[in-house]
């Protein structure tokens, strides 16, 4: 997990854990591409459920911030025109990696195409991806704090649960630990309550792993 906002009074656990989760998932999408055996038939199933996994959680996640985060710490930022410009920065990468994904499942439709397409659009995405997720821990989520009050951040977090749903938790949860470090694990732990670890443990970590993803 990337060391943003020591000091900050609101808890970014789950939003820094989610970019460790989606560097996890692009290795593993950069190795498939690079593995032709990934082309078996169960070995691309496995890809293609696990592609569809990361590609919903981006998502999710940069509508979220698209939609309710970036507009909350705008409003806060009117004496720092320097993040403000960064937070458009952020919103407009997003739209630019929309495209990116779309060449991925392109090149994965494409049974005929050459593995190298398939190569250079994984490529063209991770360089995004990852400029962006580094773009936005240094010049986005270290202003959480000063730009959103106590009360705002609260209502970012209720309007990612009501996004998010039942259904999406269950999925959320066990995607977001997959394979996680300990101390990314340890993190996420300690902030959910007893019931939803119990129902995370028993019910929804089991589900998602018969639905098996990558390798």
């Amino acid at each position: 997990m990337q060391a943003v906002a020591a000091k900050s009074r609101v808890d970014l656990t789950v939003m820094l854990v989610s970019h460790d989760a989606f560097r996890r998932d692009l290795g593993r999408l950069e190795r498939a591409a690079a593995d032709p055996s990934s082309d078996a038939p169960d070995a691309r199933r496995r890809v293609l459920t696990g592609w569809e996994i990361f590609k919903s959680q981006l998502r999710i996640h940069h509508e979220g911030e698209d939609r309710d985060l970036w507009p909350r710490m705008a409003r806060g930022l009117g004496d720092r025109p320097d993040v403000r410009s960064a937070l458009r920065e952020l919103e407009a990468e997003h739209a630019e990696i929309n495209p990116l994904l779309a060449a991925i499942d392109t090149a994965m439709a494409n049974r005929e195409a050459a593995p190298s397409q398939l190569g250079q659009a994984v490529g063209a995405f991770g360089d995004a991806l990852e400029a962006h997720l580094k773009h936005e821990e240094e010049d986005g989520l270290p202003y959480v704090a000063e730009a959103v009050s106590d009360a705002e951040w609260k209502g970012f977090l209720a309007d990612q649960r009501k996004n998010l749903g039942l259904s999406g938790a269950a999925e959320f949860f066990p995607w977001l630990l997959d394979r996680a470090t300990p101390d990314d694990a340890a993190r996420v732990a300690a902030i959910m309550p007893p019931p939803m670890k119990l129902i995370l443990n028993r019910m929804w970590v089991p589900a998602y792993q018969s639905r098996g993803t990558w390798d």
